[in-house]
């Protein structure tokens, strides 16, 4: 039996599909970013989690059962897609995979050339995603809302090249780094594809440097802007939503939507140009749906229970009261090693608090 709060007349999959809707359901739906976290539930080491699809669907299936969230997020890490292009991985057994930056696949601009496709389907990384995808789908697609995941590609060819590197050669070499987009963006649209078909609800791309953190709107635009576009056009010729993560500073939340126009952004900060949520929610609140915005280290690692439901508290009136879309959620994947007992407080406080008049 599902975990279910007693004002709970929706399924999480109909919760969702409301919010994003900008409809009012029962409650405002509660999804952190409930991910890699989900190893402890079974106990697995992380390494093992990051690299058994069937031992990350069980994981999932527990941790949505254990807590109540409303929706799936299928990050495993932001190497998945690296790996396949022949980056090589590091997996620690305690924590989060990440690519050799000691052994970059490409070490020159002249390496840009070793990019080539590569079909996700039978790839070994990707192709674990779209197994997960596929498992949740199977054991719950008809009651909670499935988020499959991918890595932009400017942020995929930073895991292959490092991000110092690649950010001199957006300069240096521009057209070698164009062409390298160019060819991990087709595949990267077939990834998409592949989980929409597996029976994810959504895609949720990550634009991770679509803020002014990293780069200028004109660099961001010009490196990823139309690339992003293909892949948002291919979930929606799938049948499948967008939406969008960026737990970057200050999202450029006009050039995000005018390039792949989501339904939702997951953010950690208010968008460009807005100092305060209050403004976020005056500006964006009927235009796009946000998903946050709970810090995930103090939520999960540092806050008591009482702490977490508080802070929840205060952003549900803030965009409830303000009609603006809605899900809450932490800015960025709940913590690995955070407290699952504050992940549970996120829930109890939209169940508490969230409830529609």
């Amino acid at each position: 039996m599902a975990f279910k709060y007693e004002n709970d007349q929706l399924t999480s999959l109909e919760r969702v599909s409301l919010a994003l809707q900008f409809k009012k359901g029962d409650r405002v739906p509660a999804a952190p970013l409930f991910c890699g976290a989900s190893h402890r539930v079974l106990g697995i080491t992380y390494d093992k989690w990051s690299t058994d699809s069937e031992l990350a669907t069980k994981s999932l299936l527990a941790s949505q059962e254990l807590l109540g969230f409303d929706s799936f997020v299928t990050l495993v890490d932001l190497s998945v897609e690296a790996y396949d292009f022949g980056q090589e991985v590091i997996f620690p057994k305690n924590s989060t995979a990440y690519p050799n930056f000691n052994n970059q696949f490409i070490k020159n601009a002249g390496d840009y050339a070793k990019i080539k496709l590569v079909d996700p389907r039978k790839s070994k990384r990707m192709k674990s995603v779209i197994d997960i995808c596929a498992g949740l789908s199977k054991a719950k697609g008809k009651e909670v809302a499935i988020l499959g995941f991918l890595y932009g590609p400017l942020g995929v060819l930073s895991q292959i090249r490092g991000h110092k590197e690649l950010f001199k050669d957006l300069i240096r070499h521009p057209d070698e780094v164009l062409g390298a987009i160019e060819i991990i963006t087709q595949v990267l649209v077939e990834y998409a594809k592949a989980q929409i078909e597996a029976g994810a609800h959504s895609v949720c791309i990550d634009p991770l440097y679509s803020s002014p953190t990293v780069l200028s709107k004109s660099m961001w635009e010009r490196f990823e802007g139309p690339y992003l576009k293909r892949i948002a056009d291919a979930v929606r010729n799938a049948g499948g939503i967008v939406t969008v993560h960026n737990c970057g500073n200050g999202v450029y939340f006009e050039e995000v939507i005018k390039w792949a126009d989501p339904v939702a952004i997951s953010v950690a900060h208010p968008a460009y140009g807005c100092k305060t949520w209050e403004e976020h929610v005056e500006k964006w609140g009927s235009k796009v749906v946000t998903i946050g915005y709970s810090d995930p280290a103090n939520t999960g690692l540092i806050m008591a229970q009482e702490e977490v439901v508080e802070d929840c508290r205060k952003q549900i009136e803030l965009f409830v009261g303000n009609n603006a879309g809605y899900i809450l959620s932490t800015g960025c994947e709940f913590p690995p090693n955070g407290n699952l007992l504050s992940a549970a407080a996120m829930v109890r406080a939209a169940a508490t608090y969230g409830v529609y008049s």
